[in-house]
């Protein structure tokens, strides 16, 4: 299972999701949307236009793709919560 994780620098759910998933040890990768113009592409294609952060995609891009916008969404997915 691979995690991408779509943020931005002063969401405060961003860098909570970010703390629980280190806190769990899951391995994650860190896109901030406001650096990359791709990323915020990629974000979007995801989420049909959506601009709301966190955005958790799990296994990217593979027929079992799952995407969560927002915090409790994300730790719904992830079954963390």
């Amino acid at each position: 299972m691979s995690i991408d994780l779509y943020t931005t620098p002063t969401c405060g759910y961003c860098k909570q999701l970010k703390a629980v998933l280190q806190e769990k040890k899951i391995a994650y990768v860190a896109h901030d949307v406001t650096t990359s113009e791709k990323d915020f592409n990629v974000m979007q294609e995801a989420t049909n236009g959506g601009t709301s952060v966190p955005v958790t995609v799990i296994d990217k891009g593979t027929p079992k793709q799952q995407v969560a916008v927002g915090f409790d969404d994300a730790m719904a997915l992830l079954k963390l919560s």
